[in-house]
């Protein structure tokens, strides 16, 4: 499991748009994110790969420790 720092999460609407994203066409994905601390934690899928698919719709994510 990771977690990630999405900066530029600010509403419900990012919130799906995150979860569609790194969950498509992946069951195993479980995908939760805290919109008040704007942080997306993710599990089954390697962090270089959340980076990417998370620049690819608009968002910047920081790997936290």
């Amino acid at each position: 499991m990771s977690s990630f720092k999405v900066e530029e999460m600010t509403c419900s609407h990012c919130e799906k748009a995150i979860k569609t994203e790194l969950s498509k066409g992946h069951q195993e994905v479980k995908v939760e994110v805290d919109l008040k601390n704007k942080i997306v934690t993710v599990e089954n899928l390697p962090a270089d790969r959340v980076i990417f698919l998370l620049k690819e719709i608009g968002y910047n994510a920081e790997k936290l420790k």
